[in-house]
This record gives C-alpha cells, structure tokens and sequence, in this order.
C-alpha cells in the first residue's frame, strides 16, 4: 500500500492538471457515486476554478496549506490555480460528488467586470484562498449543484449562474488556506 505523509506532501510540488471541456460546452461536470479504489490522493492545480459538493461521505480537506478531516458532506469553492487533492475517502450509502470545474472567463473575458455581477467577481478572489460552505448554504446549494446535470446548453449557464449569485451573497463560509 502507497502512503502519502504530509511530510512527503510538503516537499512535493503540485502537477499541473489539464482539464478538457467537452466540445460546446464552458463547464465540465463530473459525478461520482463509488469510489475508485486505488484512488490515491493527487496534489494538483489547474487555472480552472472548481465547485465541489460532496453529499454523505467521509473525507480530507487538503487545499493550500490547510489541512482537515470532513464528515458527511462538504460544499467546497477553489480558486483559480489553488493547490488541492481529491477529498473523498468513503461513500456511505447514497453518497456521491459533483465537481464543477469552469474558466473565471468562460462567459468572455469582461463579462464579470459589469456592474450586476461584481459579488460573484469578489466570489472568485475570496476563492483564491478556499472557500468551505456551512450548513445553510450546503444544504441549499449542495443539490443545486448536483441537479447541474440535468441541464444543458444555454439552460445549464443559466442555473449555473444561480448557483453562483447563491455563494456570492452567501455569508456562511470559512475562508480554508488563509496564510496563502
């Protein structure tokens, strides 16, 4: 069995992870409901920003220099290039993780920059750093996310967006690799 310390971690630098958009599409949506075994955590970074909502599982936390354990379900915003490794241990019955994964720019370069969408502009800065959503904002986020998957094309960007103005005015966070 392969074992990774935090000692070996520190002195590990993150690998670059590609992401690849499907043809005609802004934001890659994966689900898993099993564990893969074998699923060895992967410190990695990539420019993409990633949503992450894990519903009924058992996991770690690693992003940046923030270290700590989960149980049950997480709701998780990482910023762009914010080093991370996968997050979960153990399914339990019904368990499952939604990863969103997207471009700050993936409506176009200045689309953030007007005037209606500056909290999901400031959204993405406090990202930077790890964002771990609480209670409230897990549980009426957390199935929004999920549900992601039952859209597509235009209507997918659009309750995409909802799901965005949903974190931004949320004030239930923690703020995870606050010494950068």
């Amino acid at each position: 069995t392969f074992v990774i310390t935090m000692a070996n971690m520190k002195n590990t630098k993150p690998a670059f992870e590609k992401i690849n958009l499907e043809f005609g599409n802004s934001l890659l949506i994966k689900q898993h409901t099993e564990v893969v075994e074998n699923n060895l955590p992967f410190w990695h970074f990539h420019p993409e920003l990633e949503l992450v909502y894990v519903n009924k599982a058992k996991g770690k936390r690693h992003i940046g220099s923030h270290l700590s354990y989960f149980n049950n379900s997480q709701l998780i915003l990482i910023g762009a290039s914010l080093p991370h490794s996968g997050f979960t241990d153990r399914f339990t019955s019904n368990g499952a993780e939604t990863i969103i994964q997207f471009k700050e720019e993936f409506l176009g370069e200045t689309f953030f920059d007007i005037p209606e969408m500056q909290s999901v502009k400031t959204l993405f800065a406090r990202a930077k750093k790890g964002l771990l959503f609480h209670q409230e904002a897990k549980k009426e986020i957390g199935p929004k996310s999920e549900g992601l998957l039952n859209y597509k094309g235009i209507d997918r960007i659009i309750y995409f967006l909802e799901i965005l103005k949903d974190l931004s005015l949320s004030k239930d966070y923690t703020l995870l690799n606050v010494d950068g």
